[in-house]
């Protein structure tokens, strides 16, 4: 019994037992089919499983895969698209899990970026982008929340940490009623205002002496006699 039900979860494709790996036709370029020795008694086995699987396979996707395939009852696909499915499922959720983690505790300050803030503050806003990729509707986090992990990054450099709280001063000032949020996309706009303007003053001698160079080129003059 443990035999045939093995063999009904095998890959749906011919395996090169030297490599392990998917065998390619080299005409079509797709991967070949498995064909069992005895069909007969192989679509007996699959009917017989296929119906174990309809009963077992409860959850939202687990269903859709096995109604996808009840023409066939091809259990071989079921079982690999059930694991491909889940597999990706456990990276993703890895993955998830692990940029969150970063959401909530990276700061400019101590994170020993060298290079321009402006880089740092487009990765960061790049990473919470791909951690709401990951997420279903229900579970992305909310424009608000991402506004604050940004926020929560800048604590600690001077000219950055407080671009958040000028904003919300200057609501207050201009009479703008409460609560006045800004979106995550504002945000980090703001942030990269700032630096800009704070950065370029502090360029390097060669970097300032190329820029001039390219804005006010020097011409040779010649002095006429009087």
């Amino acid at each position: 019994m443990s035999h045939n039900l093995l063999a009904m979860i095998l890959p749906p494709f011919e395996v090169d037992p030297n490599t392990d790996e998917f065998v390619i036709d080299p005409l079509s370029g797709k991967k070949i089919p498995y064909e069992p020795d005895n069909q007969g008694l192989d679509k007996i086995q699959r009917t017989r499983f296929f119906k174990v699987l309809v009963n077992v396979c409860q959850t939202p996707v687990a269903k859709k895969i096995v109604n996808q395939n009840r023409d066939t009852m091809d259990t071989r696909k079921v079982w690999y698209e059930l694991c491909k499915h889940y597999q990706n499922s456990m990276s993703s959720k890895m993955r998830s899990q692990e940029l969150l983690r970063y959401a909530h505790t990276a700061q400019l300050t101590n994170s020993g970026h060298h290079s321009a803030h402006q880089s740092w503050i487009t990765n960061f806003s790049e990473t919470i982008c791909q951690f709401q990729a990951l997420q279903t509707d229900e579970n992305k986090p909310s424009d608000q929340m991402c506004v604050d992990f940004l926020n929560n990054s800048m604590r600690g450099t001077t000219h950055l940490e407080c671009v958040l709280d000028t904003y919300y001063t200057a609501q207050r000032a201009a009479g703008t009623p409460d609560p006045f949020n800004i979106t995550f996309k504002e945000c980090v706009e703001r942030l990269i205002q700032v630096v800009v303007v704070v950065e370029v003053p502090f360029s390097t001698p060669s970097s300032v002496m190329r820029v001039m160079k390219k804005k006010t080129p020097m011409t040779k003059t010649t002095l006429k006699p009087l």
